[in-house]
């Protein structure tokens, strides 16, 4: 049972938006995407559900205006850094709406906006004093970690040619396997206060995995199959050219690394709600 599941959707929908936003500033996304407003869109309705599940936490949605003036609390301080987020959002779909693309100075306040409301959640999961388990200095670094592994996946989603660039592959690989460091971290602590560990395990499990897939998938290689890793050593040994082996590999590694992705994450966000 999840008690606090409203901060569960507040932190996973509005994470995957700022973890999206983050990373497309340093890998912008296609130029010529049939439909250049849509991932701005898709952000923007993460952010609204987002926003009413944490208006659902208050119990009392006209207590918001109440949350607001502390500004020292953790939910005003989330909620302020969703409106300057959400505000670089709306700019970003105008932009995109009637030019076609957002300059890069508005993609590069966006993400930074974005790592601050990744910030924000984490910070304010420490300074819960309920829950003692969070005030480890690995709860920060697991939200960021957390949420540009989930935007890595909401980007790929809207860019088909995203595996095909070695600076997004690589980039893709080395925040999972922090990620998944980052989790088998706050598994220990966890479990060294009594706390179930094993969201954090399987997590880290599937971090490595969205790494790997990720990997294979760029090389050219079909993820699904077992001898698929064989292919990062084998790569220009002859045998089908990586050009075919992409067309038709490729996709099916780029979906299982997207699922792997958002499977880690999620695994880690599922472990808030058991404290």
């Amino acid at each position: 049972m999840i008690s606090e599941f409203s901060l569960f959707v507040f932190t996973t929908l509005a994470g995957a938006a700022a973890g999206g936003y983050a990373v497309r500033a340093v890998f912008p996304l296609d130029a010529q995407r049939r439909r250049p407003w849509l991932f701005a869109c898709v952000c923007l309705a993460l952010l609204a559900i987002s926003g009413v599940a944490l208006l659902v936490h208050l119990g009392r949605p006209e207590r918001v205006l109440l949350a607001f003036c502390n500004l020292g609390a953790g939910i005003a301080q989330e909620g302020v850094a969703t409106l300057l987020f959400g505000a670089a959002v709306v700019a970003d779909l105008v932009f995109c709406a009637v030019r076609g693309a957002s300059p890069r100075w508005l993609d590069a306040v966006a993400g930074v906006l974005g790592l601050v409301l990744a910030c924000v959640m984490g910070l304010a999961y420490v300074a819960n004093v309920g829950t003692p388990a969070w005030t480890g200095a690995g709860t920060v670094p697991l939200f960021l970690l957390g949420d540009m592994l989930m935007g890595a996946g909401l980007c790929a989603v809207f860019n088909a040619r995203a595996l095909e660039a070695k600076a997004f592959v690589w980039g893709l690989a080395a925040v999972a396997v922090l990620a998944a460091v980052t989790m088998a971290v706050v598994a220990a602590h966890f479990a060294g206060l009594g706390f179930s560990a094993v969201p954090f395990i399987v997590g880290a499990i599937a971090a490595i995995g969205a790494a790997a897939i990720a990997l294979i998938a760029a090389r050219g290689g079909k993820a699904w199959e077992p001898w698929a890793l064989c292919r990062l050593r084998r790569r220009g040994r002859g045998g089908c050219p990586v050009g075919v082996l992409r067309r038709s590999g490729a996709v099916n590694g780029c979906v299982q690394a997207r699922c792997w992705e958002t499977s880690a994450a999620l695994c880690a966000f599922l472990a808030r709600s058991r404290v």
